[in-house]
């Protein structure tokens, strides 16, 4: 499972000579009896840039996906107290679920804010809201992400309580949630083009990372397929040298489900792109 952050270095200073105007509010949700008195955000500036936008000139989907958890990963590595209780539990959390809705993907050379906030933890899960918005602040794209803690040592889901931290949370944007899980249908499918993990497809895990998935099962979509809503559900780690075999089922009510599997039949990943009323875009 594509992981969201992984624990290493301790925190850097990345500012807006590394390319990224990072507004932080320093707040630190599990520090025990912590005063309400700033919102739990971490948000980040950054220009659309022509390497990351397609050849209608606007953002790519797994490069938004990205972007989003590029801003999940600095927010995570802000809480220090959080990091180092993972640290010397030997846990980590895990990318399980994510659910982009797309109200329209930013053009080349837009100015755009990502942000994140932790609004929930039930029992293995930690939940986050990402949104991106234009520099009007008309929302671009928002999210669904839900972590599961890990327990390295034990190979297995671990539950964490969250009182243990003294957990705040901050309210999340409204959106409508869909389930974690995404079913595959029975029978059928389209067997697609094969991807191979190469070396340049790993993230600092060691694994495919995550925002491929995306770009993986967009790439088999039909040229005239509608969509605007994503779900992904992460099941196991694809590693250098696997083979990522695409099934494409249409469903008769506009749902396409790609199905990543390894080669043995199992899924690294299952995604759904659906149509939903999010409103019209503004431009």
């Amino acid at each position: 499972m594509p992981e969201i952050a992984p624990f290493g270095p301790a925190p850097l200073d990345f500012g807006a000579e590394n390319g990224y105007i990072i507004l932080q509010l320093f707040f630190n949700p599990f520090t025990p009896g912590a005063r309400r008195m700033e919102r739990i955000m971490y948000q980040m500036e950054n220009e659309v840039p022509f390497t990351r936008t397609g050849a209608d000139g606007r953002l790519k989907l797994h490069e938004a996906v990205a972007m989003m958890m590029d801003c999940c990963q600095f927010q995570e590595y802000q809480e220090q107290t959080f990091c180092r209780y993972l640290r010397e539990n030997n846990l980590a959390v895990f990318l399980f679920s994510i659910q982009p809705d797309v109200i329209r993907l930013p053009r080349f050379r837009e100015k755009v804010r990502t942000a994140v906030k932790i609004y929930g933890c039930k029992s293995i899960y930690g939940l986050r809201r990402i949104t991106m918005r234009d520099e009007s602040g008309e929302l671009c794209i928002i999210s669904n992400a839900t972590g599961a803690f890990f327990d390295v040592a034990a190979g297995r889901a671990a539950k964490i309580d969250p009182a243990v931290f003294g957990v705040v949370y901050d309210e999340a944007e409204p959106m409508e949630c869909l389930p974690r899980k995404i079913p595959v249908p029975t029978g059928g499918g389209t067997p697609m083009p094969v991807f191979t993990v190469k070396p340049s497809d790993l993230d600092g895990n060691g694994h495919l990372t995550s925002p491929l998935y995306f770009a993986i099962a967009s790439d088999v979509l039909p040229a005239d397929f509608a969509w605007n809503r994503v779900r992904a559900e992460f099941k196991k780690q694809a590693k250098p040298g696997e083979t990522v075999h695409p099934v494409l089922h249409l469903a008769p009510g506009g749902a396409a489900v790609v199905d990543l599997q390894g080669d043995d039949g199992v899924s690294f990943a299952v995604t759904e792109f659906t149509s939903a009323d999010l409103g019209s875009p503004s431009r």
